[in-house]
């Protein structure tokens, strides 16, 4: 394999990026926590070039996938990882970590591996953009019912929604009307994965310290997000099996509660509140990125 291709497999830059967190965490420094919020505004805009918003002025054919998807991604999802944490939980910051992950959109990973499962492409593809619409609406809603009324600054949080959600749409479909996405597209997996190293690289070296003391609270937040994506896909199989959902459906959907964008909610974690509560999506990405491996490894075994 050439260096060229291990530079960028994915398996091998989350691996680094964990490695250089635990590695070089104490001489890191704070500062790299303002890395995070422009490598997640590049893979934001790297992952929304995939959807021309002019393919989304026929509202009647958007209502359903739009609503299963936020139903499953937010407010199932939502339900079940609160509930495990409520029960485990005992430090109010890993608490407000959950809160955000409850909270945090699909991960970017559902389109092309609901394409690789043969599930409905034009499905997730609806629901990715209308759940990315509706987190402006639903975290600061989370917010106050889960983490109190003056859980974060209006205007800070309106700064971050520019900088993470608003600008990276707006950029994209720029990009995408001067048909410079083509560009970016070629290399749009390398460029989030890079992004997303950025991102895990930070939360693991500011919270070093606590993955190396406190080894009971990260065996708790290990069991939760393992309980959350197992325990979710295996329920939803079954209850959309039993309302007889078609199997294309079925597989956008449960990608849609399973999949969630841990690295999203790290990073509003650290730019909100603090570093230890960007430890639960952080733990979460490591069980998501398993998880999206055992499936693709799956997929290659069917075909």
């Amino acid at each position: 394999m050439s260096v060229i291709k291990i530079l960028k497999n994915r398996n091998f830059i989350f691996i680094l990026a964990f490695a250089l967190g635990f590695l070089i965490g104490d001489s890191a420094g704070t500062w790299i926590k303002h890395l995070a919020i422009p490598a997640l505004a590049i893979v934001m805009v790297a992952s929304l070039i995939q959807f021309p918003f002019e393919n989304f002025l026929n509202f009647k054919s958007l209502i359903k996938p739009a609503l299963y998807s936020i139903l499953v991604c937010y407010f199932i999802f939502g339900a079940v990882v609160l509930l495990l944490a409520k029960l485990l939980i005992r430090d109010n910051q890993l608490w407000i970590g959950f809160v955000l992950l409850a909270c945090a959109p699909p991960g970017v990973a559902v389109p092309p591996f609901t394409k690789i499962l043969g599930g409905d492409e034009k499905f997730s593809i609806i629901g990715m953009v209308s759940t990315y619409i509706a987190i402006m609406a639903i975290f600061p809603l989370a917010g106050i019912i889960f983490i109190g009324s003056n859980f974060v600054q209006p205007l800070k949080l309106i700064i971050l929604f520019v900088e993470v959600i608003i600008g990276p749409m707006i950029v994209s479909q720029i990009l995408i009307r001067f048909k410079w996405d083509k560009y970016i597209t070629r290399h749009r997996g390398t460029i989030v994965n890079w992004g997303l190293f950025v991102i895990i690289f930070v939360v693991i070296a500011l919270n070093r310290n606590l993955f190396f003391k406190d080894l009971k609270v990260l065996g708790i937040i290990s069991l939760i997000s393992l309980i959350s994506i197992l325990g979710l896909w295996l329920l939803l199989n079954l209850i959309l099996k039993k309302l007889k959902f078609k199997s294309s459906i079925r597989k956008s959907l449960v990608l849609f509660g399973t999949v969630k964008n841990g690295p999203f909610a790290a990073t509003m974690a650290l730019s909100l509140f603090s570093e230890k509560a960007s430890v639960p999506g952080a733990i979460f990405s490591i069980f998501l990125i398993i998880y999206l491996i055992i499936l693709s490894f799956t997929a290659r075994k069917n075909e």
